[in-house]
């Protein structure tokens, strides 16, 4: 019997665990209030999809428009180079053909 333990270190013992025991679950008790529920964490991850696509369509809507201002400008350039030759160019050279045609006349 002297190795057995006496009522009240038995108590002593079971209390010290009975602490332990209730910090661990205090500390799981603190942890988990910090976990995002999976339907909450779903919804987040939805709504960031969303932001995804919503930029994405952004970024081909901007992509369609540069790509039509290069477009446009390609086309003024053709513009001005016909406008420039039309007033410019052309009277010249019907100038040049018709002082040529008066000289081979004369």
């Amino acid at each position: 019997m002297a190795d057995e333990p006496t009522p009240w270190e038995l108590h002593r013992t079971v209390e010290a665990l009975r602490r332990t025991v209730e910090a661990g679950f205090n500390s799981l008790n603190s942890r988990l209030d910090r976990v995002v529920t999976n339907d909450l964490f779903q919804a987040y991850q939805a709504s960031v999809q969303r932001q995804f696509d919503d930029h994405e369509r952004e970024i081909a809507a901007l992509k369609a428009e540069r790509d039509a201002d290069k477009s446009q400008r390609t086309n003024d350039r053709k513009l001005i180079i016909t406008a420039v030759f039309t007033a410019f160019i052309a009277p010249l050279v019907l100038l040049l053909i018709q002082l040529w045609l008066n000289s081979k006349g004369s």
